[in-house]
């Protein structure tokens, strides 16, 4: 991502991109939510057999068809909430200071002199690490942002992480 003084701008910018190329998982469709009421109820046991695992699947159901039809990246991830994206758009609380759920956040000054030597690593420098295992430091569903130079001045911000399976 080409580099914005505003680092959650930057963020939302490319969650949208990654939206609009379709580039993240999507749940598959369940055929029970094209069913009717009466049609979904009419697959379950009867309720008097069991009531309350009766009113639970339905409730589920009904839940589930209440969901929003995907139109940018918040509605998407709002229609398939237990998987997520697989992807930034799972980053829905932008940018934080220290890592946490949903959020990116700067990878610290003391782990980029640890991974790169310097606290203004190169484009080259972030990519290569972003391709081995070792960017993998923190728990899914937080991500990490990178910052890298080019003759000194802010060139990219390189986003990284985990979320789903």
């Amino acid at each position: 991502m080409q580099y914005l003084d505003d680092v959650n701008a930057a963020l939302q910018q490319l969650r949208q991109q990654v939206y609009d190329q379709g580039d993240y998982y999507r749940a598959s469709t369940d055929p029970d939510l094209d069913m009717t009421d009466e049609e979904f109820r009419a697959r379950l046991a009867p309720r008097h057999t069991d009531p309350e695992r009766y009113d639970a699947i339905v409730e589920a159901w009904l839940e589930r068809r209440s969901r929003p039809e995907p139109i940018d990246p918040d509605t998407l991830l709002a229609a398939q909430p237990e998987s997520g994206t697989h992807s930034i758009i799972d980053m829905v609380n932008g940018v934080s200071a220290e890592p946490e759920f949903g959020t990116v956040s700067p990878l610290p000054p003391d782990d980029l002199i640890s991974t790169f030597g310097t606290v203004t690593p190169s484009a080259g420098q972030v990519e290569a690490w972003m391709g081995t295992d070792s960017f993998d430091a923190r728990d899914r569903w937080i991500g990490t942002y990178v910052i890298s130079y080019q003759d000194g001045r802010p060139a990219h911000i390189h986003f990284c992480g985990h979320s789903g399976d």
